[in-house]
């Protein structure tokens, strides 16, 4: 995956929305509720060009049977990010080949996973010296190459790591 940049386009919600219905439409009622997540759904935010979305389901013993139907809208399924090992969730991405435009973590609403995704995201939607920060380190590691991409998703990682501990 190579890093792209770019600065906030209001278009982003209105794709979030448009994936949100057809994620519920295709789910057949296993998802109770998908969220905006990630820089793309913060205004005036410098981040990657991919809608992140949290899907919840009340009914976690559905979670392969919606990640089944969503890899049909052209998702592939991935790993799991690291800091969700405790809790049973499926990470989904859109297109299956390619730079990644979409992604969409599935996790039982009101879990642990849940909870510090929206508690990451309200925190930087109302921190703005938060978010300049994380922007800085978003462009201190914007470099091309593998080394630079593994890079940035470590110092991704170390930050979000950090930040759990204060928030």
């Amino acid at each position: 995956m190579s890093i792209r940049l770019m600065s906030h386009n209001h278009q982003w919600g209105q794709e979030f929305l448009q994936s949100r219905s057809m994620l519920f439409y295709a789910t057949d009622g296993w998802l109770n509720e998908v969220r905006h997540i990630g820089g793309t759904a913060l205004p005036e935010m410098v981040t990657q060009p991919v809608i992140d979305m949290l899907a919840g389901m009340e009914d976690i013993r559905g979670l392969n049977a919606a990640a089944e139907l969503i890899e049909g809208l052209n998702y592939q399924r991935t790993p799991s990010p690291e800091w969700c090992q405790n809790e049973l969730v499926a990470m989904l991405q859109k297109p299956r080949v390619g730079e990644p435009t979409h992604t969409v973590l599935i996790a039982r609403k009101d879990g642990p996973v849940w909870q510090h995704c929206l508690a990451v995201q309200e925190f930087l939607g109302k921190n703005l010296a938060e978010r300049q920060r994380f922007e800085n380190l978003k462009r201190d590691h914007f470099q091309p190459g593998c080394a630079a991409e593994q890079e940035y998703a470590i110092a991704k990682s170390r930050y979000f790591h950090e930040l759990a501990q204060r928030i």
